[in-house]
């Protein structure tokens, strides 16, 4: 019997008990389908957060006071960056631009309502452009405000867009006792951070807050993104030095966008791995399934089985038939799963997409995953008729005729 007769004898049983077939696919199926849909949106997942990022350049460093945790800069700060860090830092070779910036948390009203969130500076100019690129700062309407411009504010689009309150440019609001017209709203870009901010001239926070060469941030921008690990150690060997601090007890942190995209990856694969390991168990009820479906088929065909031999059948034959059936169950259910898994992926990649006004969380499905899930499915369904495969290859002639 070769190959392609066997695959004919296999998948005529497997048509012939459509019942016991479907409920033994329905285990592995239900397992398949959780593995694509975990690990597509995943990888959606994973694959939107690095565009995004990439979109904001790796070549970047931040520079806060070891005190703040726990929320944005400017809510626990203990230390103080001033000028001359700013200075210190720009003298060093590779850093291109060197930012400084403060964030404060601020109560802004309209109307009768009071909203609570914070404002950020932006230094006007030149910088301006070069926060925007590597902050991700995009306007949806009306336009940033020139420099040193006190009573003009640019609103996150969460802060812009409320079911209590809707801002409109033009529309005019205010922050800390004091009234300002905003001049434009911010994209929505998924990051509470942006979008929940309003920013102002660093010179308008500076009257408002009464604070001056106390900053919260320091953003830098350095020449060459392959060497922004070497940078770092750079900057925090010669902060350290200027402070007289020894390794560990410094009162400043330096964070990175790569490092930043990095933790963020392996969070997302850790969750990924753990999510899909549990949807595996399904798998393994499914190929108990199978087992059992084979077990009862291998009864059920002792005649068959006792015929096939009479004429001149192997016990490889039988072998060879049995598992190539139980390995069909597993893949007819890893088809179905997959077109499963799929189908649920893209329906919560369009809910996240009405829900959140645009598609930051996409289901990735390559074709490595869609011949893995049905070669997967494959060896689990012939790993479970192994058993009941060997059992029915070990058969006598003799024995199969008298039952």
């Amino acid at each position: 019997m070769n190959l392609i007769e066997a695959f004919k004898i296999a998948f005529n049983h497997m048509l012939s008990r459509r019942l016991r077939s479907w409920l033994t696919l329905l285990g592995i199926f239900t397992g398949i389908a959780a593995v694509v849909a975990l690990i597509s949106l995943g990888q959606g997942m994973q694959d939107a957060i690095n565009d995004q990022f990439a979109g904001l350049g790796v070549n970047t460093l931040t520079v806060q006071n070891a005190g703040v945790s726990f929320g944005p800069p400017g809510t626990t700060n203990y230390a103080t960056l001033t000028d001359h860090d700013v200075s210190i830092i720009s003298r060093i070779h590779d850093v291109d631009y060197v930012i400084p910036r403060y964030i404060q948390m601020a109560i802004l009203t309209k109307g009768d309502i009071d909203i609570y969130g914070y404002v950020a500076s932006m230094p006007g100019g030149e910088e301006d452009k070069i926060l925007m690129k590597y902050s991700g700062i995009e306007l949806e309407d009306g336009v940033m405000f020139e420099k040193d411009s006190t009573n003009k504010i640019v609103l996150g689009n969460s802060l812009a867009n409320n079911d209590d309150y809707k801002f409109q440019v033009g529309d005019k609001l205010i922050l800390q006792g004091e009234t300002y017209r905003v001049s434009g709203i911010l994209k929505k870009k998924g990051n509470p951070t942006i979008d929940g901010a309003g920013l102002i001239s660093t010179k308008a926070l500076e009257e408002l807050f009464e604070i001056n060469d106390d900053y919260d941030l320091l953003f830098i921008v350095g020449h060459d993104a392959a060497k922004i690990d070497q940078l770092k150690e750079t900057i925090e060997r010669t902060m350290r030095k200027d402070r007289d601090q020894k390794t560990g007890e410094e009162d400043f942190k330096i964070s990175s966008m790569k490092e930043t995209i990095d933790t963020l990856n392996s969070i997302l694969t850790t969750v990924q791995v753990l999510l899909v390991g549990i949807a595996a168990i399904s798998l393994i009820v499914g190929g108990i399934g199978i087992a059992n479906t084979m077990y009862t088929a291998v009864l059920e065909r002792r005649s068959e089985i006792g015929i096939m031999k009479a004429v001149g059948g192997t016990n490889k034959d039988i072998l060879s038939l049995f598992l190539i059936e139980s390995g069909l169950l597993g893949t007819a259910g890893g088809l179905i799963g997959l077109i499963l898994g799929i189908l649920i992926s893209k329906s919560v990649e369009f809910g996240a997409a009405q829900y959140f006004g645009e598609s930051i969380l996409k289901a990735s499905i390559p074709l490595t995953l869609v011949f893995g899930a049905l070669l997967f499915a494959f060896f689990v369904g012939a790993i479970s008729g192994t058993l009941p495969a060997y059992s029915a290859s070990k058969m006598k002639v003799v024995d199969t005729i008298r039952n």
